[in-house]
């Protein structure tokens, strides 16, 4: 990904320079996927950002037009639910007519859905001028509309936020039990509550329809939004002269009550049905995200392309291990719904850490072919022969990592001169012999299959070593610096077996590109139906057997695999 300066961004919103991480790490990839929705799609894109008070969504709201005009060059506008509050004197008469607790601002039934709907439309259309409404939460009430900002034209992107959006109704039975004190006390017969339901089934659909894509901020409980929503009238209270227009302590613990039930809800039912969901601790730090999964049947007689490709060489750089400049085409791929499969000698922990900056959801294959990652949901049924562990179905080919290891050793004193192993190094070691920094050292140290040798000895010697374990029903893979002691596996098999899986899935024609670098490759280029090598600034190209369906790229890494990957697309067109 390009370089994408928010610096004045920061400096604007008057947020901490730790920002800009987050940013990069979290959002970045977000806004470029959205935007080549957007380019595909060739029409307007409304994005929905779903978040409890004080989560954020409305700084991520304008990061993201800040991204889309900055950066892209691209029309966009932010507006939230919150601008559309009814006036002060139509909450008035909901309360005479309806209930008093209608008087608050906030529910569904207090925003005129009607005039969103109609915004956004104007905002799509682009015919004329769209004036768009705004509230002075300060003041109570909708600002004049000769106040109201006014947008030229239409608009490529329109982000919409509001801790409301994508509620559901509950059924009946549901509001028979006071959420709070406020329902308890305020709500015995449970008008307000009724009203409140009703209105999200009958006025809200329609606006909650029009989102195209969503996002989810989503708070650990509703616990923290009392501290999270304090910290945001604070923060008004600095902006304005007149503080007795903001609320106390006391007066926002009640507040709060208002959202309770509807939030709680919110927090159940809507993480999976997000495109994009970020989930936060209680300081707001997220602390993981997820990416709505993306196979899914394909088109009749389309021909469904699976990419199985290795990491370090080939997706990541030699010596940045940076996939930069792929993120572009990675996400225009993960919008036509091809699945980018890693296959690696990366330990599970590794390749985790890896998807999170890839946003990559797929299933995923870990030493050597050692085992299948598959996300518990990803196909609808389980496949068989798998097991579920930790959130994932997994299918093992070969014995854990201390067989591997007490097989090394019953080798005996001869051998153990020659070679340093994983185990021996220990996480100071594996720094110190890769470069890598503790944190990748630690994931790198997780291994569960086999059991890389750091060789010392001599080619004749390795040969002879080579030899005597493999007589022993190991299996030895040459790495980039290791040799890799394990079972009889290899990345041919592990992509031949997830191939019948995604196959058992649909009837539609698949085919698979593999991709790598090196001779640990060999096999699974030699399986795919197409090969893709990539060049090596530290070695020559994997010498394959196979007949056809071979490229080889002119350029090294990441935009070797950009150049074959694109050349590949276009001749299966």
């Amino acid at each position: 990904m390009q370089i994408i300066d928010i610096s004045q961004f920061i400096k604007d919103q008057q947020l901490p320079d730790s920002y800009a991480q987050v940013a990069k790490e979290w959002f970045f990839p977000v806004a470029q996927q959205l935007v080549v929705h957007q380019k595909r799609a060739k029409e307007p894109l409304i994005v929905g950002i779903n978040g409890a008070q004080g989560s954020g969504k409305s700084t991520l709201a304008e990061l993201l037009v800040f991204i889309f005009e900055q950066h892209y060059q691209i029309k966009a506008v932010s507006l939230s639910i919150d601008d559309f509050y009814y006036t002060r004197k139509q909450r008035v008469e909901l309360a005479e007519q309806v209930h008093p607790l209608l008087l608050t601002r906030g529910v569904p039934g207090t925003h005129d859905t009607l005039l969103a709907q109609q915004t956004l439309e104007s905002l799509i259309q682009g015919e004329n001028p769209t004036s768009i409404p705004r509230f002075n939460k300060a003041e109570d009430d909708r600002q004049p509309s000769s106040e109201w900002d006014t947008v030229e034209g239409h608009v490529d992107i329109i982000v919409f936020e509001g801790w409301c959006l994508g509620a559901e109704p509950q059924d009946a039975g549901d509001l028979l039990i006071p959420a709070n004190e406020l329902e308890e006390s305020n709500d015995a017969e449970l008008t307000w509550r009724n009203y409140v339901n009703q209105q999200l089934q009958t006025d809200y659909p329609a606006l909650f329809n029009m989102i195209d894509s969503w996002i989810m901020l989503k708070a650990p409980s509703f616990h923290c939004v009392f501290k999270w929503r304090l910290q945001q009238e604070n923060k008004l209270r600095e902006s304005i002269k007149d503080k007795s227009r903001t609320m106390d302590e006391d007066a926002i613990k009640k507040f709060i009550q208002h959202y309770q039930r509807i939030t709680e809800n919110l927090l159940v039912t809507l993480p999976s049905k997000v495109d994009y969901l970020f989930e936060l601790d209680e300081q707001r730090n997220i602390t993981y995200s997820s990416q709505r999964l993306s196979f899914i049947a394909s088109e009749q007689n389309a021909i469904k392309l699976l990419i199985f490709t290795d990491m370090d060489g080939s997706l990541l750089d030699h010596t940045s291990y940076s996939h930069a400049a792929a993120n572009s085409l990675l996400g225009e791929l993960e919008l036509t719904h091809t699945p980018v499969i890693p296959v690696t000698s990366k330990t599970k922990s590794e390749v985790l850490f890896l998807r999170r900056s890839l946003n990559n959801q797929h299933p995923f294959i870990v030493e050597n072919g050692a085992a299948v990652f598959i996300p518990v949901g990803y196909f609808e049924e389980q496949p068989a022969d798998t097991q579920e562990l930790e959130g994932y179905w997994v299918k093992e080919f070969v014995k854990p990592r201390v067989h591997w290891q007490e097989l090394i050793e019953q080798l005996g004193a001869a051998y153990s001169p020659l070679y340093t192993s994983f185990k021996q190094l220990g996480v100071s070691g594996i720094i110190e012999s890769t470069g890598l920094g503790d944190q990748a050292a630690v994931r790198a140290s997780l291994r569960h299959y086999g059991e890389p040798l750091l060789w010392k000895g001599t080619e004749h010697q390795k040969q002879m070593f080579t030899a005597k374990i493999e007589a022993q029903g190991a299996q030895v893979l040459q790495g980039g610096r290791f040799i890799h002691i394990s079972g009889c596996c290899d990345k041919g098999m592990a992509l031949q077996w997830l191939t019948k899986q995604y196959q058992q899935m649909q009837s539609n024609t698949i085919k698979t590109l593999a991709i790598g670098d090196s001779q640990n490759d060999k096999a699974m280029l030699e399986q795919a139906d197409i090969a893709l090598l990539i060049r090596s600034p530290a070695h020559e190209f994997p010498k394959i057997h196979r007949d056809g369906m071979i490229y080889q790229s002119q350029k090294f890494g990441p935009e070797g695999w950009v150049e074959g990957v694109e050349q590949i697309l276009d001749s299966l067109k």
